[in-house]
């Protein structure tokens, strides 16, 4: 009896350590970047087809015998040891004969089966395999069974149906967990995504905030005006800023000896600059401004109208984050000891969801802060006026009769 136990309980052993190296071959075929090892090749060129499964149904039943073939291990093995040794000792050596099995039989030998070896061998245990899947049918085939009958109840509406982004996000988790996208990455990756669905609009420099010069202004003008605001190009207009002609870059400037400055203008300099819709697609406007080495754009309305500027500088900013020039403050928002922010009117909403979380419910037409809270109130707030909603609150504390200058966000209070 003793010894028929112990044939039975090795014969399930050896069939749970066969069961358990396909059954990792089943699994890291189905990773998104499976290892290039030649037990793997071996198995998606040769073995998988003659085992004649699909992938995601041979790693169920292969898990399947590995398991019930363990918990039978378990079960043989007290046997054995309960015939020549009391209860407590036989549990005792049971768990640890059937522990060490467990850890040498069902990972470390597949391991070294599926890193260390060809996998040639496999091709012999064929029948074998196909044997057990077969005893294995009615069990696979009725979880299955059970599965549609949950999937049944659980079809998702079609607006609750998963968007390309949560998909790209699943994919971006996914690729963490398998140790081939650093958790770093993410946030990069994201931005890169999301850059192909921005407009122009959304990354410009608006019409308020840009800094240009007349063309006809003398060059003394236009080398204060640099040294002043800091920047190494600057559009320069006709008339007015709906009329730029072009742009300076104060190289070009101070190149000229001082004789020769004091006596040209700005149209003198003048380099010419493409006009862009504010409804351009920022990837293809990066992509032709590279083509063209360009650095800077202006952007017209509808009208034809100046909307703003935009520079690579800014699309670049998109993907990466900000970038900060020495002269520039290292932040443009305060912290506050409540637990809010100060920023200004022309703040960038994208960058509240960092801040305060902000996720909007509703599409909205703002880009800026100020502009948000103008258009949940539905006219130019004055300063003290507060708006809640999306789980933020932004309080005026500076603003005239056209514009908002500086708010306080803050998350809102709970209800």
């Amino acid at each position: 009896m003793t010894l028929a136990l112990l044939i039975a309980d090795l014969l399930t052993a050896a069939v749970v350590t066969l069961a358990s190296i396909i059954q990792v071959l089943y699994l890291e075929s189905l990773r998104i970047r499976a290892r290039e090892l030649p037990s793997l090749e071996y198995f998606k060129a040769t073995l998988e087809a003659r085992l004649g499964m699909e992938t995601e149904t041979g790693a169920l039943t292969f898990s399947l015998i590995k398991h019930i073939g363990l918990a039978a291990v378990g079960c043989l093995t007290l046997a054995v040891t309960a015939q020549n040794a009391g209860d407590a000792e036989a549990l005792t050596v049971a768990i640890l004969l059937v522990t060490f099995f467990a850890i040498f039989g069902t990972y470390v030998i597949p391991q070294i089966v599926y890193r260390k070896t060809s996998g040639h061998a496999l091709v012999a245990l064929v029948p074998l395999y196909r044997l057990l899947a077969l005893l294995m049918k009615p069990l696979t085939w009725t979880l299955g069974f059970l599965q549609s009958l949950f999937d049944l109840g659980d079809h998702p509406r079609a607006d609750e149906a998963p968007t390309p982004e949560e998909h790209i996000d699943a994919l971006i988790t996914a690729g963490e967990e398998e140790g081939f996208i650093e958790k770093g990455d993410r946030e990069l990756i994201q931005s890169v995504v999301a850059f192909g669905d921005t407009t122009v609009r959304e990354i410009m420099t608006p019409r308020p905030r840009v800094v240009a010069i007349r063309q006809e202004a003398p060059l003394e003008e236009l080398r204060e005006l640099a040294i002043h605001e800091q920047y190494s190009r600057i559009p320069a207009f006709e008339d007015t800023i709906d009329q730029i002609t072009g742009f300076v870059h104060v190289r070009d400037m101070f190149e000229l000896d001082d004789d020769e400055r004091a006596q040209r203008k700005v149209h003198d300099v003048l380099r010419p600059i493409r006009a862009v819709p504010e409804t351009k697609p920022v990837n293809d406007l990066l992509r032709e401004m590279q083509e063209e080495g360009a650095h800077m754009a202006v952007v017209v309305d509808e009208y034809g109208a100046t909307a703003g500027i935009v520079t690579m500088e800014d699309m670049v900013e998109e993907i990466v984050g900000e970038i900060h020039d020495e002269h520039e403050p290292e932040r443009d928002f305060s912290a506050q000891p409540d637990g809010s922010y100060i920023v200004s009117g022309s703040f960038d909403i994208s960058r509240l969801e960092d801040l305060v979380g902000y996720h909007p419910q509703d599409d909205t037409e703002s880009t800026t802060v100020g502009g948000l809270i103008t258009e949940w109130l539905g006219h130019v707030p004055e300063p003290a006026e507060h708006a809640e909603r999306d789980g933020i609150t932004i309080t005026v504390l500076a603003a005239n009769q056209v514009r908002v200058d500086q708010v306080r966000v803050s998350k809102a209070a709970s209800k």
